[in-house]
């Protein structure tokens, strides 16, 4: 059986290796490696408090205890049955499994999850007379086992909750985007954390907010009051509070630039105002009831970023012409702005008429995306505006569609 390393794993969203990877060694990471992902690198347990307190692309952080071969199921419990588990955390703290298998003797990771928690279970009867409770919603201790074929390794999760819950959310509107991938998003896009960014579609505001605590270098997790290492053994309770203390007095208590957060919906715009407040940014990231397709910045440049709706309940010829005037208003509204667009259909991309110069696969749940970045420079910028008339297009409108009214579809 190998024992314990100081090497640490880092779950992410696919396409944001790169940006945790970057994340990482400005934490002090060291021998870092990048994974499918996730990311591997060695640290010590303060680095693992600090990754859990700092990283705004990490989902979770995985400390491995040990890994094994087996033969057998009955061997695979026995091995696990004979680990000191009391030496990691107490019998009175309430557990759940997380098991993943491949080409393996468990077919059925249900079944391989079930005889990992019978193992742990047991040992603890037979050294205390008692067994840990499974909490399989909301557990202090959860163990993760990845068995390819006869090999296993054991890790602990010392995040407990994903990191994507940061503990400002109130307020959901359907579909709200992930807040790691928010801040990865925004970090992909090279924003300067200087430049007015607007966020006009904002729903939540998760762009608004994530853009705000990076800018304010505000911890992402300071939020949160709960994470799975709190719970173990060696939990070293004066280094955490000290790293938080260090992540409060490191706030940017002065000045930050323009964030701007707007949308059409009284829905969303009551989220977003009540997630605000929650991360304490509300008046200090501008929150304005606006129409993006008729709006005028306030800046004549910047960034906009924007996740527009992907029309999977919407007829194909509204959303295509929705995303026609998401072009046309780029062209038209924010000339001299960087503008980023998010999206997991290439042919309503397509319908922005605009050439992207930077294009990045990621991943919104399970919907593959390409994340889209467009100079939109007066002189310079190319547009591809196709010469096939719209079906039913009314040849009496007006070119510039500015100036009229839009409707946003959600």
């Amino acid at each position: 059986m190998k024992q314990e390393s100081p090497v640490l794993i880092a779950k992410t969203l696919a396409g944001l290796e790169e940006v945790l990877e970057k994340e990482l060694a400005d934490l002090g990471a060291a021998n870092i490696k990048k994974l499918r992902r996730a990311v591997e690198f060695e640290g010590d347990k303060e680095l693992m408090y600090k990754v859990n307190l700092w990283s705004r692309t990490a989902l979770t952080i995985l400390r491995p205890l040990f890994e094994f071969s087996f033969t057998t199921q009955q061997e695979y419990y026995d091995i696990l049955r004979e680990y000191q588990w009391d030496q990691v955390f107490s019998v009175n703290k309430t557990i759940a499994i997380n098991a993943l298998a491949f080409h393996s003797e468990f077919t059925n990771t249900h079944f391989l999850a079930q005889r990992t928690k019978d193992a742990v279970v047991d040992y603890f009867m037979d050294k205390t007379g008692t067994r840990p409770s499974v909490d399989t919603d909301d557990p202090q201790i959860k163990i993760n086992v990845f068995v390819n074929k006869d090999q296993c390794s054991v890790s602990l999760d010392s995040s407990g909750a994903p990191l994507f819950k940061r503990g400002y959310r109130r307020k959901n509107v359907p579909a709200p985007l992930n807040e790691v991938l928010g801040a990865g998003l925004i970090m992909l896009s090279g924003w300067d954390k200087k430049s007015p960014l607007y966020d006009p579609m904002c729903g939540s505001a998760t762009f608004s907010i994530e853009a705000g605590m990076l800018a304010l270098n505000m911890a992402p997790a300071l939020f949160r009051r709960n994470f799975s290492f709190l719970h173990w053994n060696d939990f070293d309770s004066p280094m955490w509070e000290n790293l938080r203390e260090q992540a409060r007095q490191s706030q940017n208590t002065q000045s930050m630039p323009e964030i701007i957060a707007s949308d059409v919906n009284n829905s969303s715009m009551d989220a977003a105002r009540q997630n605000l407040m929650e991360a304490g940014l509300l008046g200090r990231v501008r929150l304005e009831k606006k129409d993006f397709f008729n709006a005028r910045p306030a800046h004549s440049k910047g960034m906009i970023i924007l996740n527009p709706p992907y029309g999977r309940r919407l007829q194909s010829d509204n959303i295509k012409d929705y995303y026609g005037s998401i072009g046309t208003a780029l062209k038209h509204l924010y000339t001299g702005f960087n503008a980023w667009i998010i999206s997991p259909d290439k042919a309503l991309t397509h319908k922005i008429g605009l050439r992207h110069h930077t294009q990045k696969l990621v991943f919104n749940g399970q919907l593959e995306c390409r994340f889209l970045g467009y100079d939109l420079y007066k002189g310079t910028m190319k547009h591809k505006e196709t010469t096939r008339p719209r079906d039913n297009r009314d040849k009496s409108r007006p070119k510039d569609p500015t100036k009229q009214s839009k409707r946003r579809i959600s």
